[in-house]
């Protein structure tokens, strides 16, 4: 496969490609409060107290269901439990044009010291004097033990599954006073800061726990979901899970300078065209998840900027590897030369995505062009099924029945595959029923969407590919690979782990058990004056830097 030709949209917005954001240096460090590049933190993100501080409306692409930064949830509940919660270490930021993008170094957060040991296994972690939870209760060792055992132990999924990717476990987690916390792992991981840094590992009150949960339910797993006693930045003022969300400095948080805006009030509005005319009306400063053509369209209207930023997030095809003739790699490597990434860019997505250029995408760390590359070549296919033995065969290509975006990548696949001999039959599935069947690992092809949290390539290629893991949908395991990933889990030598990566990745290429389609951007519309637009390397929207003028 020859590599496919990268444009870029002529309309003019602001992006750029991720910065690597590879842990450096940490095996034997310290983390000790180092300043940001950019204006999202300290006195760049704006002092005073909250009354003198902006408040914002803004209107993400779902409502919110989940206060448990624990559980699944929402899309706009992954950005409401960020502001919830607090970790004991926090990503730095780097500015460039509207957008704060998540750097390689780390900064304390409810630590004030954070201290590797020499061999990288063992963190300890001091917390800063005087911590409280939103409700005044103090927040000390015995919270962040708790809550770090509460995502192992609680009813969870995902939770465990990020814990065994750095070698951590229930008895991980000491509490050596009230204020010091020892973290040992089984293995020394620059993926380990990576993981303490996002939300799911954010500090929850034990005490608050207790008072509301019961024998059947230890956690206040149903407590939690729809109520908090606020770590972080903010506290909810309000919640109706019909209408909107609103969020109120958390008068406790350690570093009320962190705070760019005086709250936020996030608006659930269903009908994206209604929440395009809110945007352009006034009455809502930022808007996300947008249908495309609306956003190219918003390109030139007065008073608005459409940001768009380059991301991880992968759009891809999963392939039945276990069907015939699906078993044959000749077949998916056949499939994956009839397909247009490029049109795929510009037709579907309107100009925010990059086309593919593998599981392991050109901005992730690692990245290995060396592995292969993604362009349409129907002679090089159809001499691939020629030699598996394949004639014309037929199949059927489903995907959530929600997705726009999706239910247009179905008909561009259709008429590939028809020049080569596939007939698709497209099969748009409510979609409740498309998780249970790709969670039954039972459909032929399918279109899904994947972020890869912490933006690391072996968590990338361990979801997707790996045997047995729970988002590996498509049937197929490689006991060679698998080695591979856990070796680029434990390997902290940047050099070493390129090169681990990309024998992966050449891999996966060969193999081909899904085919990535493109990376779609982080994109979102503000009204003018609006600034502090933060993404995490998780990909979230940082709420406390966003404010206007």
């Amino acid at each position: 496969m020859k590599s496919p030709h990268r444009s870029r949209s002529h309309r003019s917005r602001s992006r750029r490609i991720a910065a690597s954001i590879a842990l450096v240096g940490l095996s034997a460090a310290t983390i000790a409060g180092c300043t940001t590049d950019g204006g999202a933190s300290g006195d760049d993100a704006g002092n005073g107290d909250a009354s003198d501080k902006p408040t914002l409306v803004i209107s993400l692409d779902s409502a919110v269901d989940i206060l448990d930064p624990q559980q699944w949830r929402t899309p706009g509940s992954m950005v409401t439990t960020g502001s919830l919660v607090e970790q004991l270490i926090e990503q730095t930021y780097s500015t460039d044009g509207a957008v704060n993008v998540g750097a390689a170094e780390m900064e304390n957060a409810l630590a004030e010291s954070y201290t590797y040991s020499e061999d990288g296994t063992t963190i300890t972690a001091v917390l800063r004097e005087g911590l409280t939870f939103n409700d005044g209760t103090p927040l000390t060792a015995a919270d962040v033990v708790w809550s770090y055992q509460r995502g192992l132990e609680g009813n969870t999924t995902y939770t465990k599954v990020l814990y065994a990717m750095v070698g951590l476990g229930s008895e991980s987690f000491t509490a050596l006073d009230e204020r010091t916390i020892e973290i040992e792992a089984e293995f020394a991981s620059p993926l380990l800061d990576k993981m303490l840094a996002m939300q799911p590992f954010g500090i929850l009150s034990q005490a608050t726990a207790e008072t509301n949960g019961t024998a059947e339910d230890p956690f206040a797993e149903d407590w939690f979901r729809q109520n908090d006693n606020s770590s972080g930045p903010y506290t909810v003022a309000s919640f109706d899970p019909t209408t909107s969300i609103v969020l109120e400095p958390n008068p406790a948080y350690y570093d009320q300078d962190k705070l760019a805006n005086g709250g936020i009030t996030i608006q659930f509005v269903s009908d994206p065209a209604q929440r395009a005319l809110l945007l352009q009306n006034g009455e809502i400063d930022l808007a996300g998840g947008l249908p495309l053509d609306q956003v190219a369209q918003l390109e030139g209207v007065e008073g608005l900027q459409v940001v768009s930023e380059s991301s991880n997030r992968l759009e891809y095809m999963g392939i039945n590897t276990a069907q015939a003739p699906f078993d044959d790699a000749r077949v998916r490597q056949a499939i994956a030369l009839a397909l247009p990434y490029q049109t795929f860019v510009d037709e579907i997505m309107y100009g925010y995505a990059n086309a593919s250029t593998g599981l392991v995408p050109e901005q992730m760390e690692t990245y290995s062009a060396d592995a292969g590359t993604f362009e349409e070549d129907l002679d090089a296919a159809r001499a691939l099924l020629e030699e598996a033995g394949v004639g014309d065969f037929s199949t059927t290509l489903s995907f959530k029945q929600s997705s726009a975006v999706e239910s247009r990548a179905a008909v561009y696949i259709q008429s590939a595959l028809a020049e080569i001999g596939i007939t698709v039959e497209i099969n748009a599935l409510p979609d409740a029923e498309f998780t249970q069947r790709t969670s039954a690992r039972d459909l032929e092809l399918y279109l899904n969407n994947f972020l890869g949290w912490g933006a690391d390539p072996f968590y990338q290629m361990k979801s997707l590919v790996g045997t047995g893991s729970g988002t590996n949908f498509n049937n197929y395991g490689n006991a060679d690979l698998d080695a591979l990933i856990q070796t680029g889990f434990e390997t902290q030598d940047a050099t070493e782990r390129d090169a681990i990566s990309a024998e992966a990745q050449a891999i996966i290429f060969d193999e081909m058990p899904l085919i990535p389609l493109w990376n779609p951007d982080w994109t979102y519309v503000i009204r003018d004056g609006v600034s502090g637009l933060t993404k995490d390397n998780t990909e979230q929207l940082r709420l406390q830097y966003l404010t206007k003028e």
